[in-house]
This record gives structure tokens, sequence and C-alpha cells, in this order.
């Protein structure tokens, strides 16, 4: 199959036809996000669902999430009255659209190989123009998850859409570089409580502005996108930096820091997620890094620098961590 891009800034309209024609057939389209690019399909149809997982080579364990253009959807995807909650109300009104997925227990409208057989469904209302015209021309849901392969690092460019699923899909929609970086924030309600199953933009500060907030870390289920042990990762394996255990040899490996570039010296390659301590701007630039680097043929390994787990930080380090997985 061969991959077409089309560019959505050049022809917004075109693009967003040839897209929905391409959905419409329960096949899928790349498509970016504020966050990541995803792999959008017909949420509704078992069959496009299905090309999603085999494009991306992913374990029919993972949940995927399903994006909404408008609250409508609520109502047919969801059951009756859980999204009424004054909380889960509160959450839509102030951060939708938006980098925000919410759990929730899902109608018979919605596949079971959309939720792994899960009982819960996670949705989301993205905030960029081109996923939202294609959501509404279509007059259907979309289950996306990153335009990638299984567990590697996610898309932040069409070229790295091309990169990964090159002749596995039909169609990328070509809008430049997301705004954001890294994937929506994941929560659920419990108890008048929120729930985060994996950190991101829409930070556990500004959640907690409207209820109690509680991580959930290392959980024994997949609930959500992005639980696995090793995710986000590149060829290359990942080590955290640390001053104490880098050794002499390490001319053969890469650093990504934080703040201005330090141990020129003792790197192949030193690059800064931010020089001037910008956690947004390190969130922008850490899956672009890695997958520059993991191209580098001299570097063997990658050491990425701490950041501070404060806002939008406790997201980088999450996708740090499992970017490492069980060799850290």
């Amino acid at each position: 199959m061969q991959t077409a891009i089309l560019d959505a800034r050049a022809d917004l309209s075109g693009s967003v036809r040839a897209a929905v024609e391409v959905l419409r057939l329960n096949s899928v389209v790349a498509i970016p996000t504020e966050t990541v690019y995803g792999l959008a399909g017909n949420a509704l149809a078992s069959e496009a669902v299905a090309k999603i997982f085999e494009a991306k080579e992913r374990p029919h364990f993972d949940p995927l999430i399903v994006h909404i253009a408008g609250d409508e959807w609520l109502g047919k995807l969801a059951l009756p009255g859980s999204a009424n909650s004054p909380l889960i109300a509160k959450m839509v009104g102030r951060f939708w659209p938006g980098p925000l997925t919410i759990l929730f227990p899902k109608t018979d409208l919605v596949p079971d190989i959309v939720t792994a057989g899960s009982q819960n469904v996670a949705i989301r209302m993205p905030n960029h123009v081109v996923f939202a015209r294609v959501l509404r021309e279509l007059g259907k849901p979309l289950a996306a998850p990153s335009a990638n392969r299984f567990g590697r690092v996610s898309p932040t460019r069409p070229e790295h859409v091309l990169e990964e699923l090159k002749e596995r899909i039909p169609l990328i929609l070509d809008a430049g570089p997301t705004q954001v970086g890294v994937e929506s924030t994941i929560v659920r309600v419990v108890e008048n409580r929120i729930e985060i199953l994996r950190p991101g933009p829409i930070t556990e500060e500004l959640l907690s502005e409207l209820a109690p907030t509680i991580e959930l870390r290392d959980a024994q289920e997949i609930a959500a996108p992005g639980q696995t042990a090793t995710h986000y990762a590149p060829g290359k394996p990942v080590y955290l930096f640390d001053e104490k255990d880098i050794a002499d040899h390490s001319k053969d490996s890469a650093l990504i820091c934080w703040g201005p570039i330090h141990d020129l010296a003792r790197f192949f390659e030193v690059r800064s997620l931010s020089e001037y301590y910008n956690l947004l701007e390190a969130a922008q630039r850490l899956f672009q890094l890695l997958r520059e680097i993991d191209h580098i043929e001299e570097v063997k390994r990658i050491f990425v620098e701490r950041v501070p787990e404060r806002g939008v930080g406790r997201a980088i380090m999450n996708r740090i961590r499992r970017a490492i997985g069980p060799i850290s």
C-alpha cells in the first residue's frame, strides 16, 4: 500500500474530504491532534478498529481512546447518568476540547475491541482544527491511538508517522508539528475523587482545583492506554542520567539534558529539552529528540536527565520512565 500525504495547511477542506472518504470505507488515517499524531478509524466499526491494531502491531489488551466532536456523543457512548456527575461536568466544561481523556462506563454501541474487553471507554474531545473538522464531517467518533508502531516513540510530526507506518496506512494529513508534544491526561472519577491514570498536559495541579486527586502509579491492571511497562521507547536503550554512573566510555552515548548544554566532552551528542528550564518546551521536544538521537549511528545508548516533577514535568518523567521500561 502506498501512503499518501496531504498538506492540510494548504488545503484544509480538500484534505478533510479525502480523510473522510477513507474513513467511510472503514480504513484508517493519520491525523494530527494538539498532543501527537493519531491513527484514526471509525470507533463504532470493529473492522476499522482492527486495522488500527494491525497497522500499529498493538496488542489487543491495550485499549484505545475514542475522540468525539461534541458533548452529544457522551450520551450515546457512556451509560445513562455516568456523564452527569457535577465533577465530570466541571472537567468537561473547563478542559474540553483539550488534552483530557475521561473514563466512562460504556454502552453497547462501543465495540469491545476498542476497550480491550473492559466495560469502560476512554473519551476525549480533541482541540485541533484538522481533527475536529474530520470528526464533524464524518459524523462519527474516531478511535485514535498515537500513529506509531506499538511501544515506540509517539509521532509529533508527519514525517515521524511516515517513518513508522509507511505502506501500512493509506493517508497522512500533514498539519506540521503538534503543539503539546505528549499525550493526553487520562482520568476517572471514583467517589468524587479524580484518579489520574496517565499524567499529561492537564496537570494534577489544575485538576486538584476541582476535586481531590491521586496519581495511580504501577497499576496492576491496564485500565487506560500508555500503562504498559515499556512504552514510548526508541530503538536504543534509554537510561536516566546520573553523574555517578557515567563511565569514561560514554562517548558512544548521547545525553538529553535539562537546562543549558553540558558534558559535551563526555558524550557523542548532547541536546537539551529546554535550555531555559521551560517544561512546556521540554514536553514539545522530548519525543522529537528521542527520535533524532535514535537515528545517529554512532550512538549506542541514550541518557535522559530528570526534569522537576511538577506540572507537565510529571507527564515528561512518566514518558521517560516508560521509555526506559524494565531495564531501569
